[in-house]
């Protein structure tokens, strides 16, 4: 495989596991619902928007 295929296979990949990773907020984004409590190893988001 030349080199620009393995590339651009390697960041498709990194896309789908973002989009995985983040279908919750994309989900509650696109429906207007409103934004999901962030996981706990988030420190830098305050408690109250935490899941405990």
């Amino acid at each position: 495989m030349k080199t620009g295929t393995i590339v651009l296979i390697v960041v498709c990949i990194l896309v789908v596991c973002c989009l995985f990773t983040h279908r919750r907020v994309i989900r509650a984004l696109i429906k207007h619902e409103p934004m999901p409590k962030a996981p706990k190893w988030h420190f830098w988001v305050k408690e109250s928007g935490r899941r405990s």
